[in-house]
């Protein structure tokens, strides 16, 4: 009687634990594995130092070039430039400003170095490395610079305003960002300085460096930027403009 006592008393205890455990295993079916979060790049330090250097292939910056606080890129919308045409007399003037304003790697003494995360290298697709700022334009890789402004377009859809300007604008575009462009992989930008030059006047393109570097080496890139133009290079294609107009009336009253 004692026996058949106890096994009354377990019954109810064995039916709840089992009751719990197929409840647990419900609550564990219904639980969602959400994917991992995108990486997050911490924004570097400050920019102290500015160098160029040659994009060879697509990709090859991450290799090559890295460790460094900032890329910045010089992209051209355009399958080829002819130096005479406005669009290419853009490209090839900043090509030369580049080449003429900032060191290369190979040209600094590398038994003092420099400071790779405080250095901002300028990324410039080109067929070879043999390039001087004469025959710059000429060794410009367009093929590979569409490669690069695919997955620039497909990273800002998050920014209608740069979007367009790289779809439907001609350039030459400076972008920034703290990390190298292909590893984006099509992830939404985050952190990026741009700037869009596409009818700045060609004489001005050797003003335009200075501020966007200055930018740069002011602090780390925060969120999607657009350079803010000072007022300079506001007024610059109407002091250029002028500039023209009045050697033109120098030469007439030489003439006169």
């Amino acid at each position: 009687m004692k026996t058949r006592k106890m096994c009354v008393f377990r019954l109810p205890a064995i039916l709840l634990v089992v009751a719990m455990v197929m409840a647990g295993c419900s609550a564990n079916q219904a639980i969602k594995v959400e994917p991992p979060p995108a990486p997050v790049v911490t924004p570097k330090g400050d920019v102290s130092c500015h160098v160029w250097d040659a994009l060879l292939s697509y990709g090859a910056e991450q290799k090559e070039y890295s460790g460094y606080a900032t890329y910045t890129y010089l992209l051209f919308n355009s399958n080829e430039a002819d130096a005479t045409t406005p669009e290419g007399k853009r490209y090839d003037a900043l090509l030369r400003a580049v080449l003429l304003y900032v060191n290369n790697p190979k040209n600094i003494n590398t038994a003092a170095g420099y400071p790779k995360d405080e250095t901002n290298i300028f990324c410039i697709p080109f067929r070879n490395s043999y390039v001087d700022k004469d025959n710059a334009l000429k060794k410009y890789d367009f093929d590979n610079a569409q490669k690069y402004l695919a997955v620039l377009k497909r990273s800002v859809k998050n920014n209608p305003e740069l979007f367009d300007r790289l779809k439907y604008r001609t350039g030459p575009f400076l972008i920034s960002l703290c990390e190298p462009l292909p590893r984006l992989q099509g992830r939404a930008a985050t952190s990026l300085l741009y700037l869009d030059l596409t009818g700045m006047p060609a004489d001005g393109m050797g003003e335009v460096l200075d501020p966007y570097m200055r930018r740069l080496d002011a602090g780390p890139l925060m969120n999607m930027e657009k350079l803010r133009e000072p007022l300079k290079l506001i007024l610059l294609p109407y002091i250029l403009h002028l500039h023209a107009n009045l050697k033109i009336v120098k030469v007439v009253m030489e003439d006169f």
